[in-house]
């Protein structure tokens, strides 16, 4: 089936949602000069816009009977008609960065030699759609990005305790959630346990999400999902999580992804890791 014909096998429905992500898309660019994001950092985005302009639509060949402002509730379709807006062209096809399951470890290596300031340092994220937007600003500060699915697992601890013989340094981005809010924790909880005599020191920080940056930037925490497969939080985690976001005054049902930096820190996520590297080496800690 061809592009055009496939065109023609969307309703009236499809065209109206779609429209409306490409709106929301134009308003991303024009406000922040940016031409790509994540899926999820243009549901932020959306989700602070002032306009009521997202359609309802009725049964009668994609009728609007309302408009209203967007909620977090409608994040649930946003992957449905971001990817036919893609293929009714109404949106470049690389536009919307969107997280893939099954992917498993994925790690960018830079060259490192004699001359790398130590430690070296790795980024390490749990969310690999925003790998094309960290690579450019790690290669600019000669860092590894290290992408990791649901979590720190065993084969990418080992990899790391034997990659190099200088001290590093690991800086960690995850969502500040029941599964991500600790990733920082329990990652360098594993390496400790991996470690042998000799190895190389490693340093593991979190650069965020943390509860004071949600209070610093404004941003908006949404419901909690309770996740499911690999992804699925434990009772232990969701009562862990929920006391550390009230000890910040924080509603511990809610929750904040990452991505939401697209939106809320000046130039998106991208600028905001080239800040924290730009910065003394020794980045500042997230005490848990």
């Amino acid at each position: 089936m061809t592009r055009t014909t496939e065109a023609f096998a969307f309703t009236e429905t499809d065209r109206t949602k779609s429209k409306w992500v490409s709106s929301v898309y134009r308003d991303f660019v024009n406000e922040t000069g940016r031409a790509r994001t994540t899926l999820r950092g243009l549901f932020y985005f959306a989700l602070q816009r002032k306009a009521s302009d997202y359609p309802i639509c009725g049964g009668f060949v994609g009728e609007i009977r309302i408009t209203r402002p967007y909620h977090e509730n409608d994040g649930e379709k946003l992957a449905k008609w971001a990817s036919k807006a893609r293929t009714l062209g109404f949106i470049p096809a690389d536009a919307l960065l969107e997280e893939k399951s099954g992917m498993g470890e994925k790690e960018i290596f830079l060259p490192i030699s004699d001359s790398t300031p130590a430690p070296r340092r790795e980024v390490w994220t749990s969310k690999q759609s925003l790998n094309p937007l960290l690579y450019p600003v790690c290669k600019k500060h000669n860092a590894t990005l290290i992408s990791v699915e649901s979590g720190a697992t065993t084969v990418a601890v080992d990899a790391l305790c034997q990659r190099g013989n200088s001290p590093a340094q690991i800086l960690c981005l995850s969502d500040l959630s029941a599964k991500g809010a600790f990733f920082a924790r329990e990652l360098a909880a594993a390496i400790k346990a991996r470690q042998t005599d000799g190895c190389a020191a490693i340093e593991v920080r979190s650069l965020g999400l943390h509860p004071q940056q949600i209070l610093d930037w404004k941003i908006p925490m949404i419901q909690a999902g309770r996740g499911s497969g690999p992804d699925k939080e434990s009772k232990e985690e969701r009562n862990a999580f929920k006391r550390y976001l009230q000890s910040f005054g924080l509603d511990g049902k809610g929750m904040a992804e990452i991505d939401a930096l697209e939106v809320y820190y000046p130039g998106g996520i991208a600028a905001f890791l080239d800040e924290m590297l730009s910065r003394d080496r020794r980045c500042p800690p997230e005490v848990l």
